[in-house]
Formats: C-alpha cells, structure tokens, sequence
C-alpha cells in the first residue's frame, strides 16, 4: 500500500501518493509506478513499450504523442494491477484521495522540463504538459501532479550511486577498489565518478562530491551532471577505421564528421557491419545477412549474436572495431575526468557482451590504457563494468521522491519559489539512502547574489583573457618585424 500523505484536501481521508518513473531510450521506454514508501525495487508495476511499435510513426512529430500512447496506456494499466486503485460495480475507483508525482528519464537534452528524443524524429516528452493535460486525462493520468524529465544519463548516474559490489566487475585500477568504494567508512572525499554506457546510442555523464557532508565532516553527497560526450568526435585508430570513417561519412552526409556513437551503440554495430559487408562481401554468410537486412532497429542485436557464436564472421570482427572504440572514448573519459571514485561502464551492451571487455588482451582494454604520456593516470582510476540494467529506473525513483518532496513542501507554502522544474530538484536534494544530491534550494536573494558574483567574475575572466591575447599577438607582430629588419 503507498504511504499515506497529509496533503490531501479531504481532511476525513489521508491521501495515497504514488511515484511514477520512465526510463525511456530510443527502443524502448520502461515504466514503473511505486508506493511512496517503496523501495527502488521491486515497483508495484513495471510495463515496458516498444517505441518502434507501440507508438504510431506517423504520430511522432505531435507534442502529446507519448502522454497519448505511453503515460495514459500505463496509467490505465495501473489501475488494472493495483487493487487500491480499483472501485467495484457499486463504487467508482477511489481516485480522488490519489497524488502521483512523476519523473520521465530520457535521452537527449532537458530544456524548461521537457526533451526531443533524436533517435527518434525528435519525438517531445514535456513534462508540464503531461502535469497539465486537463479533460484530455484518464482518471489516473489527472492525479498526476508534478512530472519532472531529466536526462537519462543523470538517471544512471544517481543509479550508480545504488550498486552493490556483486553488481560489478572491476576491469582496471587499484587492487582495493572494491573496499574503497563500495565500504569507504573514511569521512575522505572518494573523488568524482564518471558513467559511460552504451545501448541503444551513448551516453556520458559524471558526479562530483560535496567537500562536506551534513555533519561537517568529509566526504559529503554526490550531485549529478548530464554531459553530451557521446557525442563528440570519432577517432578511427588504423587505416580500416579511416576507411569506416570515410563510409559513415558519405551515408550519414555529415561532411567529414562521425560521432563516437555511430560506432559505439547498437545501432553503431549495425554501421560497423554494414560497412565490412560493402567492403568484404565474399565474407558475408548470405542467410545472415538476409537476416540483418529485415531486423529493422534490431539489427545490431543481430550482430552481436552472432559475433558470440562465430568467432571468424564479420560480426565479430564488427564487434572487435566497436569494442576497440568503445575502450578508447572510456579511456579519454578516465583521462578528461579522472574519475578516482569510479569509472563506470554501464548500458545495456556490457553485461551481454562482457567477455569482450575482460581481460588486458580484450580489444577494449587494449584501447582504454593506450593513453601514451598519461596512461599512468588510469592506473588511479577504478574501472568497473556493471552487471544490471536497471540503474536508469534506479536514478529516475530516487529523483521522482526529490520532486515529491519539493512539490509537497510547495503545497504547504504557497509563497514557495519551487514551482519550476530545475527547482524541483535543487529544492529537495535532501541526504537519502541513494546518497544522491545534497544541499537545499537558495532564496531569491542568494540567486541574485550568486548570479552577480558569477557575472562579476566572468567579466574579469574575460577582460584577462582579452588583454591576454592582446598581449601575445603583439609580441607575435614584434617578434615578426624584428626578424624582418634584420
């Protein structure tokens, strides 16, 4: 049963509350519904939908296309599933006593709460939208008050923050890792962490540590970052990737430009294979191939089976080229971020193709210690491979309670300023038992203040950098004019 609530109106009934959470990715999109007082797992419903199927194509493009085919589908099979949200023949759902707080994890960048899935013609999840969605709502979708949308990525990274030492396997780094970061009973402050997955595309994200706790001693709670590093670009490390980099760059057009993850995803096996078909097609297995061409967006499932089976098809050797870039964009991580409380390698494709990683031989940790000057550095970095795939629905309930918190502090104090969805957050970042965020939301005051500091300091910032380059192109012309006079 969920926890009972004072926030209801009805002063004669105390009110149900409910977490909502979406883990959604560009395949499929994972919905759970949660008693306040529940834990993470196991939710009391867990429906997942397939984006190629279950939402109309056609549909993509309209603003309420997941609040129509994911939000009130799921809602009404909630009600299905729950008995304390069923009425009878005499009696109709008891639904009024009911507060659902929702929060939708999803691919892509997180603007004034909503997101544009890029995988998927852009598709819009908004959250006011689905908090605000009026006559157009199911009974239990009406009960939705507040939707938060964060990024996936900052899903998984507060889902991290969850794992257990059976949940991982350490790859790399020091030998105590396990006990530093999994049982530190230290007050010192473990470091950043990094998370970095691929899946369905690629995904990056990092946290960094309050110096202080709540108690004012070391090591205090981690907030979380969403980054775009999946982004960024390609580097193909020998003449077979130069020739795959040429080839993505004339199918995709994109003018001598390929992001790491159009190698690095499911769909990036699918590019690799693609393309040692084109140029191998003597070594193609016809029957496979045949398979391949009809997966649709499981052709990189495809792939991957069979690169466990046939160790000498073009799969796996699809496989060795993703897994090789794979090790080089975490290793670039390791050495952008140094991550000393942990590197994580999380998505969907680690725990299924794990073998691949393990191992100094493995194409994958060939390429992440092959940093030249710097690979010392990794040797200060615990790298983990995790084994679960849930850390997305993890990350989403642990801020899906944050934003309940803020939203029922809110309904207390009308004159609170925690209305909008970045407040929701920085409002309610209260000490958990996932260690997520710390610290409270600011006055208005304070966010003055500090955005006068900030700008302040940009200003100077700026004007040193300025008299700066001012200062080293007149020694450049000096230097120029001298030479010419002798």
């Amino acid at each position: 049963m969920p926890l009972s609530s004072s926030t209801s109106n009805n002063t004669n009934e105390e009110a149900e509350v409910y977490l909502l959470t979406g883990d959604i990715g560009g395949t499929n999109s994972r919905m759970s519904l949660y008693a306040l007082n529940q834990p993470a797992e196991p939710a009391l419903v867990v429906k997942t939908y397939r984006n190629a199927t279950d939402i109309p194509q056609a549909r993509l493009t309209d603003d309420s296309v997941f609040l129509d085919y994911v939000v009130k589908p799921f809602c009404n099979y909630c009600q299905d599933q729950v008995p304390a949200l069923q009425g009878n023949n005499d009696n109709p759902p008891p639904l009024s006593n009911v507060t659902i707080v929702a929060c939708i994890a999803s691919a892509g960048v997180v603007t004034h709460n909503q997101v544009r899935l890029t995988n998927l013609q852009n598709m819009l999840i908004c959250g006011n939208l689905i908090q605000n969605h009026g006559s157009a709502a199911t009974p239990l979708s009406a009960r939705i008050v507040k939707c938060l949308i964060i990024n996936d990525f900052v899903a998984q990274g507060y889902g991290c923050l969850t794992l257990q030492p059976h949940e991982v396997r350490q790859l790399y780094g020091p030998k105590d890792a396990m006990e530093t970061i999994f049982n530190n009973t230290s007050n010192e402050p473990l470091g950043p962490k990094v998370c970095v997955g691929a899946g369905t595309g690629l995904g990056e994200c990092y946290l960094t540590q309050s110096v202080h706790d709540n108690k004012g001693g070391g090591g205090g709670a981690y907030s979380c970052f969403p980054s775009e590093g999946g982004h960024v670009e390609f580097p193909p490390l020998n003449d077979l990737e130069v020739e795959l980099f040429a080839y993505l760059s004339q199918k995709l057009a994109s003018k001598g430009r390929i992001s790491v993850e159009r190698v690095v995803s499911g769909k990036g096996l699918a590019n690799v294979y693609e393309f040692l078909a084109h140029k191998f097609p003597e070594c193609c297995d016809p029957q496979l191939h045949a398979e391949f061409l009809h997966a649709g967006d499981q052709q990189g499932r495809v792939v991957a089976v069979e690169a466990q089976r046939d160790a000498s098809s073009l799969c796996r050797r699809a496989m060795s080229i993703l897994m090789s870039a794979y090790g080089c964009e975490v290793g670039s991580a390791a050495i952008k971020w140094i991550p000393t409380g942990g590197l994580f390698v999380t998505g969907g494709l680690t725990p299924k193709n794990l073998h691949f990683m393990e191992g100094m031989h493995s194409d994958f940790m060939i390429a992440y210690v092959n940093k030249g000057r710097v690979s010392h550095l990794l040797e200060r970095v615990p790298l983990f491979a995790v084994l679960t795939e849930d850390l997305g629905n993890r990350g989403a309930h642990q801020a899906a309670l944050m934003a309940y918190e803020s939203w029922s502090a809110a309904s207390h104090d009308p004159s609170s300023s925690s209305s909008s969805p970045a407040a929701a957050v920085a409002g309610s970042r209260r000490l958990s038992s996932l260690g997520a965020a710390g610290g409270g939301g600011s006055t208005k005051k304070n966010n003055k203040d500090a955005a006068t500091s900030v700008s302040s300091s940009s200003s100077l910032l700026v004007t040193f950098l300025t008299t700066a380059a001012a200062a080293a192109v007149g020694s450049i012309v000096a230097t120029v004019l001298m030479n010419r006079r002798k």
